[in-house]
């Protein structure tokens, strides 16, 4: 059975994310990432997935070195038009995060934005080790999540939002043993239908910091990578920020 990422990113999905709000978002997301991770003019960072480089776009204007990787072909071809038409360097691939194939060299790897928890318990570790992997020492990780104890508090099985001129509805369900929200969507517009699913393992913070630990980060601390705001108990987001020694 294909894995639920190899077609969900695609489409409708993709489409949305060309949206104003996330556009218009990115600078300030980026501004924040910057401060959080120490980054400066010449830093070398792993945006992974990349998306269509939305975040690796700021980056780069502010001067960082950016490489993005990510399994959707058509968002990596548009990472690369926007770099080409804003006269920026950046290096974009078409590849998988369990397999990055990438060189130690890095001061940064951002896994932005709900994108980790993917896979199994010990692929998204495998995972982790591969982000720490590619660091030189001192260097950092972020992993971004929802904060899942408010998720959970105020937990809605349906949700429907419009972006882009595309009407979503998601009916969601908690799996307990297997720590995963597991999520059915419903993507319409102009009269077409496209069904997708979803499953995310969500980590609490000591459970974060534990994975850390075996992936050979140390954590730093644990913020709203969103806000950069300290995190709480109502945060809408769990950004924990590792650094490898």
């Amino acid at each position: 059975m294909a894995h639920w990422t190899e077609d969900f990113f695609t489409g409708f999905w993709s489409e949305m994310q060309k949206a104003a709000p996330m556009t218009d978002a990115a600078a300030e997301e980026a501004r924040v990432l910057r401060r959080i991770l120490r980054l400066r003019r010449g830093s070398k960072v792993a945006d992974v997935p990349c998306g269509d480089g939305r975040i690796s776009l700021e980056l780069a204007r502010a001067g960082c070195r950016v490489v993005g990787v990510d399994a959707c072909e058509p968002s990596v071809r548009r990472a690369r038009r926007q770099f080409r038409k804003a006269g920026l360097p950046g290096t974009f691939h078409h590849g998988d995060m369990r397999d990055l194939g990438l060189p130690r060299e890095f001061n940064a790897a951002i896994n932005w934005w709900g994108s980790f928890g993917y896979f199994d318990d010990d692929t998204n570790l495998e995972v982790l080790r591969g982000f720490a992997d590619i660091l030189v020492s001192g260097g950092r990780v972020l992993i971004d999540q929802v904060n899942r104890e408010r998720v959970l508090r105020q937990f809605l099985k349906v949700v429907s939002f419009e972006n882009f001129g595309v009407r979503v509805t998601t009916r969601n369900s908690w799996d307990a043993k297997r720590q995963r929200i597991n999520g059915s969507w419903l993507f319409e517009r102009g009269g077409k239908r496209t069904r997708r699913r979803s499953s995310i393992r969500l980590y609490t913070p000591s459970q974060m910091e534990a994975l850390m630990e075996s992936a050979g980060l140390t954590l730093e601390f644990i913020c709203d990578g969103k806000t950069g705001l300290p995190f709480t108990r109502g945060s809408r987001r769990m950004s924990a920020v590792g650094r490898k020694l």
